[in-house]
């Protein structure tokens, strides 16, 4: 800046002057300066004042815009935030309820399968065991009444009295003897059989006026009807036994359930995607048809020593009397007596 010097007369003006003044310096105090500068510097000094004042105000404006933008883009980022939050628990959330619903319904959607596996394993054919099982157990309880439907037609018969012409007339008819009726299943056909092996009734026998020939009489019919009863009675069991409907062949139906003519093949095929609870069903129902397959071996073997303890019984009789008394006749043959 360049220094004015001024006249030694005018110096204390000056200075005072200079040292009051609190607006901007004016060209007219500075001795010298034309009034065109002066006017140049309050257009300048009003261009900057204008110039500082516009930017200002456009500098506050943008602040103003700027801190609103911000403001904004804070908000929007927390709500963005916020949003991405909930959404990132919503996802774990639902991902979770679905895995847990996963877990759970392949939980019971295996216990149901290992449910039906374990009682849906019934063995192998069970409806087909149990009804062979029954009808060997209806055979086994009717063999009674078809031994006495077999025993019947004989005409020789415990405690009765009946013409031989009858007898007679059977055997000439042409049914002879044979054993083989016994396991052919015809009733019929072992009627026949056992009527011929028994032997003709006997006759009725003559009124006698004493006490001791009658009680005789009678005493050698209960032995004879012994003897023959207890044959009759043997064979129509067996022939019971082995009917077309009877236990023999209902055992042997059951038996092949499990073996079959394939050797159990189709048995061990069927239990082998089986539960351990139907194959041990299964073993309980070959346990419970071996048990009554050996009942019926049992009885069988009970009519076996029956009928040896019969055949000794008569073989003891016949020693002690040494004599067979004939159908009909009170009295011992002569061939018969003891020397």
């Amino acid at each position: 800046m360049r220094t004015l010097r001024l006249p030694a007369i005018g110096s204390l003006s000056a200075v005072v002057v200079a040292t009051g003044a609190v607006a901007p310096a004016q060209g007219q105090t500075c001795f010298g300066v034309e009034a065109r500068v002066n006017v140049a510097t309050s257009a300048l000094t009003t261009a900057i004042t204008g110039a500082i004042t516009t930017t200002e105000a456009a500098l506050v404006a943008q602040e103003i815009a700027e801190r609103a933008r911000l403001l904004s883009a804070v908000k929007v980022l927390t709500a963005q935030s916020a949003a991405g939050s909930d959404q990132v628990s919503n996802g774990f959330r639902a991902s979770s309820e679905a895995l847990a619903t996963t877990v759970v319904t392949q939980d019971q959607r295996q216990a149901v399968a290992l449910a039906a596996h374990r009682y849906g394993s019934i063995g192998y054919d069970p409806c087909g065991s149990n009804t062979k099982a029954q009808d060997l157990y209806t055979a086994l309880a009717g063999t009674t009444a078809v031994r006495q439907q077999i025993v019947a037609p004989v005409r020789a018969q415990p405690g009765r009295y009946a013409d031989p012409k009858d007898w007679v007339a059977d055997v000439k008819a042409g049914d002879a003897p044979d054993g083989a009726a016994l396991y052919s299943g015809d009733a019929a056909a072992a009627s026949k059989f056992i009527n011929a092996i028994v032997g003709p009734p006997d006759p009725q026998p003559r009124i006698t006026t004493t006490t001791a020939t009658t009680d005789l009489a009678k005493l050698e019919k209960t032995g004879r009807d012994t003897y023959r009863s207890m044959t009759a009675v043997v064979l129509a069991d067996i022939a019971s036994d082995y009917r077309a409907d009877g236990p023999v062949t209902k055992a042997r139906a059951l038996s092949t359930h499990w073996q079959g003519n394939d050797g159990g093949a189709a048995w061990a095929a069927g239990v082998a995607g089986q539960h351990d609870r139907g194959i041990i069903q299964d073993a309980v129902r070959m346990e419970a048809a071996n048990l009554a397959l050996l009942a019926h071996q049992i009885r069988r073997g009970m009519r076996t020593e029956a009928t040896a303890a019969a055949l000794l019984l008569a073989m003891v009789n016949a020693r002690i009397s040494n004599t067979v008394p004939a159908p009909g006749r009170a009295t011992t043959p002569a061939s018969f007596q003891t020397p």
